[in-house]
């Protein structure tokens, strides 16, 4: 079992000294860190040149998609392709095809020497069998479908120590953007409080948590949390 800590750029205010910071805390506790994608990618090559671990992520939707390829492949990162949601895409973007997945991960396969991530959500029945015929990591999101691929397993899961009505205020759009979210918060967020460890296990080869307070206490400890299974 491995575990990682992921991080949204705009949740730091696109500030590269702190991601810098807590790269180096990641890094240090997990297996990986994840950069999830947004409206600003990561750029930046001298910020890149000093992330340790990381998993960057591409929305395939994006105009810019095999450009990302281009330069995150030159690094020694795992990468993380995804459909791409429409919250973070522009109208145009929004209206290609699902299919639109396959021509990035196929680019990916043949510029990528690490592994390759592939999100779920949406296309399962589109990348099912590229991931299968190419040993890829089915990337899910925790309460959305639990992949029926034959492959390794990676869940992505924001966390806090106690959910209130901060934190569901903070992660009402993510929650509205789930499809089977109807005020059913604990199905899609984790309470370290009161936490299924022993499940989320057994059914995954990768847990990414990402920290909804963003506290360095909380990263450090969340993979603690699973040590006494």
């Amino acid at each position: 079992m491995k575990y990682g800590i992921a991080t949204k750029l705009s949740k730091i205010n696109n500030d590269y000294s702190k991601l810098l910071e807590l790269n180096k805390t990641i890094s240090s506790n997990f297996d990986y860190h994840v950069i999830d994608a947004e409206l600003l990618p990561l750029t930046d090559e001298n910020i890149l040149n000093n992330l340790k671990k990381c998993v960057l992520t591409i929305q395939s939707k994006r105009k810019d998609a095999f450009e990302l390829l281009e330069l995150y492949s030159s690094y020694d990162f795992d990468i993380c392709v995804v459909l791409g949601n429409n919250f973070y895409l522009s109208e145009e973007e929004s209206k290609l095809k699902r299919d639109t997945i396959l021509k990035v991960i196929n680019k990916a396969l043949d510029r990528c020497s690490n592994k390759i991530w592939i999100g779920t959500e949406g296309v399962e029945d589109i990348v099912k069998n590229v991931i299968e015929e190419n040993d890829l990591i089915a990337y899910y999101v925790y309460g959305g479908k639990h992949p029926h691929i034959n492959s390794k397993k990676a869940v992505y899961a924001p966390f806090a120590n106690t959910i209130d009505k901060e934190i569901l205020e903070s992660m009402k759009n993510y929650l509205n953007r789930r499809k089977k979210y109807n005020g059913n918060y604990n199905d899609f967020i984790l309470s370290l409080d009161n936490l299924t460890k022993k499940e989320l296990k057994n059914k995954n080869d990768i847990i990414i948590g990402y920290p909804i307070n963003n506290d360095a206490n909380e990263i450090v400890n969340f993979r603690k949390y699973f040590n006494d299974i």
